[in-house]
């Protein structure tokens, strides 16, 4: 329980009070995946899922649990897609000024999660919120922090603690389907795992943010594929 109370608190914007290091707690990231999901559902099935509920859902989701991922995305976008040298872009990740790269990514990756997010399934949705956690697990374990800092902390992340993130995506084995669209946003999340190698030597807290938003629209996207 401990590590899942230092997991909300390291992810979320829920007080919890806890001292239990960030790195003992990576484990348990896919549970604020469940807990995120778990709104999004609860929403949709009490209120329907019409384009205001759908808003609604996305700024509720994201102002307690998705903020500090959303916020990784667009400054990895504004460093990544600078023709920078390696110390300039990790400077640029660190100002977290928004350019106009990261303001047209960020808004049409919303436009996006609003389209599907109003077709996709409720195992989709929590097949998204999920793995998009436990992306940021699998690529940390095969990474290195470019720098120090807040994302540095999580750092190293041992087997163990792969394989007991591992265990969160046990229910989807009851949904062979949507655990192929897991594996493809785990593909994508991968993806920019070895961008981030090539372009800043390593891993930073806004790159798993990144990886976290990318894998989670993958799969929300491929869930809808018949």
């Amino acid at each position: 329980m401990k590590g899942i109370a230092g997991a909300i608190a390291f992810l979320t914007r829920i007080p919890i009070k806890t001292d239990v290091n960030p790195a003992n707690a990576v484990g348990d990231f896919p549970v604020v995946g469940y807990m995120a999901g778990g709104i999004y559902i609860l929403l949709f099935w009490i209120l329907g899922r019409s384009l205001p509920v759908i808003v609604l859902s996305i700024f509720l989701v994201y102002f307690l649990f998705n903020a500090f991922h959303f916020d990784g995305l667009l400054d990895t976008t504004d460093a990544f897609m600078s023709q920078k040298q390696r110390e300039k872009k990790l400077e640029i990740m660190k100002m977290g000024n928004s350019g106009p790269m990261a303001i047209l990514v960020g808004a049409l990756y919303m436009i996006l999660m609003t389209y599907v997010l109003g077709r996709v399934s409720f195992v989709g949705i929590l097949a998204s919120t999920v793995s998009g956690r436990y992306a940021m697990v699998l690529t940390a374990y095969f990474s290195k922090p470019a720098k120090s800092g807040l994302g540095a902390s999580i750092f190293p992340v041992r087997l163990k603690t792969l394989i007991h993130a591992s265990v969160y995506l046990v229910p989807f084995l009851f949904f062979p389907r949507t655990l192929l669209f897991i594996g493809i946003g785990l593909v994508a999340a991968f993806a920019m795992k070895l961008i981030s190698d090539r372009m800043i030597g390593g891993m930073t807290g806004d790159v798993l943010g990144s990886i976290e938003e990318i894998a989670q629209i993958v799969v929300l996207t491929t869930c809808q594929l018949r």
